[in-house]
């Protein structure tokens, strides 16, 4: 991630006058070599899916992350939407609720097939399925941190097929003494910045399990000091 962000803010700064966009409200930054719009005319052939990783933890973020990546993409749905909560939130509370509704009103807009979380546990993930009303699809575990995916979990997501899913991701993904560093070279006022999400996508051909593209689209807020 952090090789991406550094290599599109140096093209980035390239086609656009920073001192003239330094009051800007909104700023967008994009690698013009890598044009993330999907321009194959044949979509029902692929898949797109979507992870989400709320930052900030604000059930609107979430829903503003899902937007950005389906309009940047230029499509119409996502094939699957999973979000991962920040390490700061354990219990499943009534935040967790208002993000879980958020990601149900994806499904109900016709934004995405399928929605899911990632590094519940069988705690979490049964008060989620027992309260929802769109139950989680999926639920990815990081087996960094559990090494061995517990029995318990493996019986439940069986019994109420949830697809049990791996991956390596740090639920932290992106460091912000680093997003400091690296957007201070490009706006010089004594702001510091907040990363609120990250969306990472992945285009796959259907029935291949061919990465047809991948990228990431995310969000960070100036907080003014």
């Amino acid at each position: 991630l952090q090789s991406c962000i550094d290599g599109t803010l140096n093209i980035w700064k390239e086609s656009v006058d920073i001192q003239s966009i330094k009051d800007t409200e909104i700023v967008t930054c994009r690698h013009e070599q890598f044009p993330s719009k999907i321009t194959d005319d044949n979509l029902d052939e692929l898949e797109i899916y979507a992870k989400v990783f709320a930052l900030s933890g604000k059930p609107d973020d979430v829903d503003d992350a899902v937007n950005h990546v389906i309009s940047d993409l230029g499509v119409a749905k996502l094939h699957s939407v999973i979000v991962s909560l920040p390490s700061t939130i354990t219990e499943f509370d009534s935040n967790v609720k208002d993000i879980w509704q958020v990601m149900e009103n994806v499904v109900d807009s016709g934004k995405a097939k399928e929605i899911g979380v990632a590094d519940f546990d069988l705690n979490q993930l049964t008060q989620l399925r027992e309260w929802s009303k769109i139950k989680p699809a999926t639920n990815s575990v990081n087996l960094a941190t559990c090494c061995v995916i517990p029995p318990d979990l493996i019986a439940y997501s069986k019994e109420h097929k949830i697809r049990l899913l791996t991956h390596a991701d740090a639920r932290d993904i992106l460091d912000t003494d680093y997003l400091q560093t690296a957007l201070s070279g490009y706006f010089t006022d004594d702001n510091k910045w907040q990363p609120s999400w990250v969306t990472r996508y992945t285009v796959l051909i259907k029935h291949r399990g061919i990465i047809k593209s991948k990228g990431y689209v995310l969000r960070c807020d100036k907080i003014e000091g």
